[in-house]
């Protein structure tokens, strides 16, 4: 009979101990993921942050410069372009001296200034502007070398702040022609080039 009670408790003693064992936390060895279904809805955050990125644009002002315009004249015409603000006389410049688009050649127009010559500087004083050059940007037959200052001297006067031209290359001053084919290291203005005024 006492050996009976002996079992009996050795019974209850080991139901306690596998009960005791099922209702025990399982131990992790370390951090888990959890599915954000199986997060209690009181818990889940329903908030999400977006960030945005603006790209700033800067603001374009249309600018004129002057192109070689189609047979037979080929006089000086005004084309619009676009410029970053604020429009400076060497931005303008600068525009004048990248090639004609598209639609500037398939209308007949053309320029006489190199397209590898760049701008290197512009300075202004009382209204003569002094425009430094890469190289001398005037190609072609000697007509259209005197368009090439042409242009300069229209696209500048243009922008209502220049009243006549100088010109250097690399910082040195030189001589250019005027419309009558005379050489100039005066500043020049749209007077000295009559022929090629636009009509």
């Amino acid at each position: 009979m006492r050996q009976m009670s002996r079992v009996r408790l050795m019974m209850i003693s080991v139901a306690t101990v596998l009960m005791v064992a099922a209702c025990s936390s399982p131990v992790d060895s370390g951090p888990k993921a959890i599915r954000a279904a199986s997060i209690p809805e009181g818990l889940r955050s329903e908030t999400s942050s977006t960030t945005t990125t603006t790209v700033p644009t800067a603001e374009s002002e249309e600018v004129t410069v002057f192109l070689i315009g189609p047979p037979p004249e080929q006089r000086l015409v005004p084309v619009k372009r676009l410029v970053r603000s604020p429009v400076t006389v060497e931005k303008v410049l600068q525009k004048l001296f990248t090639p004609p688009t598209t639609a500037e050649g398939v209308a007949g127009f053309r320029t006489a200034i190199s397209p590898d010559t760049t701008v290197l500087g512009v300075q202004i004083e009382n209204k003569i502007i002094t425009v430094d050059v890469s190289k001398v940007f005037a190609f072609g037959d000697v007509t259209d070398q005197i368009r090439a200052y042409a242009q300069v001297v229209f696209t500048a006067v243009e922008t209502g702040s220049v009243t006549g031209v100088q010109f250097a290359v690399n910082g040195r001053r030189l001589e250019v022609p005027a419309g009558d084919g005379s050489n100039q290291s005066t500043p020049l203005g749209r007077g000295a080039y009559p022929e090629y005024a636009p009509r």
